[in-house]
């Protein structure tokens, strides 16, 4: 995973004005995402003359360009800065609604809220580079992937649960920052079922074995009138189709009272 600069944000995520998008055309949008994070313009939120220079206020060393996940715990250290990564889930039908869920958590959350920055991923559809944007407010974000309820939510940005009030998540999040690393979502009653829909991305298996047997009814020696024949095998037969070498590929069969034994 690695990003570029440059895309467009999906209506679903732009209209909410949770997310601060900034253009750029240097393949820095991770580096201006954290100053935005950091020193927040009061607007023109989404140009980068808005804010200082990334190379001026954060230290880059060893930090290459786009940058990649795994990038981002080296510079937490160089910063003295932690960072949240969130991405949205792939829709497995497009009336569906877009699910914000956490694809990078810090190991150590900052107390301070202005050293810790939450930020979003989304993959460009038509390659495979993403782009990191800012998020200035991640419950107004995924607030209604959450619940339908219009009263405000305190929200877990590591789990993703909410509370009601800012007790209960404090209480919560002594113990999920230790046991969680992801979010947990639960099935609906709309999406209790699961089944495999992707089948452009099925690979074909090597190996297939196509088997038969055929038997015989034989009497059996006991006076039972139910009881009277069983199946005794006495022929199989299979076929070995090999996907990547014809020379490999076969039929062998076999015909014995013991022929599978």
């Amino acid at each position: 995973m690695h990003a570029g600069c440059r895309i467009k944000l999906p209506e679903e995520i732009k209209t909410k004005k949770a997310v601060v998008n900034v253009q750029s055309k240097d393949n820095a949008c991770f580096g201006w995402s954290v100053v935005a994070a950091l020193h927040p313009a009061e607007r023109n939120t989404e140009r980068k003359f808005s804010y200082p220079h990334y190379t001026t206020v954060l230290n880059l060393k060893g930090i290459e360009f786009p940058v990649t996940l795994k990038q981002i715990k080296n510079f937490e250290l160089l910063n003295d800065i932690s960072i949240n990564v969130y991405a949205a889930q792939e829709k497995k039908k497009e009336e569906e609604k877009l699910m914000i869920v956490p694809i990078r958590l810090t190991d150590e959350k900052k107390c301070d809220d202005e050293k810790h920055v939450n930020l979003l991923y989304m993959q460009d559809p038509l390659d495979n580079v993403g782009h990191f944007t800012y998020i200035k407010n991640l419950s107004r974000l995924v607030s209604s992937q959450l619940s339908s309820n219009k009263r405000k939510k305190y929200i877990c940005d590591r789990c993703l649960h909410y509370f009601h009030t800012n007790e209960k998540l404090e209480a919560h999040t002594a113990d999920c920052q230790r046991m969680n690393d992801c979010a947990i979502v639960l099935p609906n009653e709309e999406d209790k079922w699961l089944s495999f829909t992707n089948y452009n991305r099925k690979e074909r298996i090597p190996f297939v074995v196509y088997a038969d047997l055929e038997c015989i009814l034989q009497e059996t020696e006991e006076n039972n009138p139910k009881l009277y024949q069983h199946h005794q095998v006495f022929s199989i037969g299979y076929y070995v189709r090999c996907n990547y070498d014809a020379s490999l590929s076969g039929y062998r069969s076999h015909r014995d009272t013991d022929c599978i034994a």
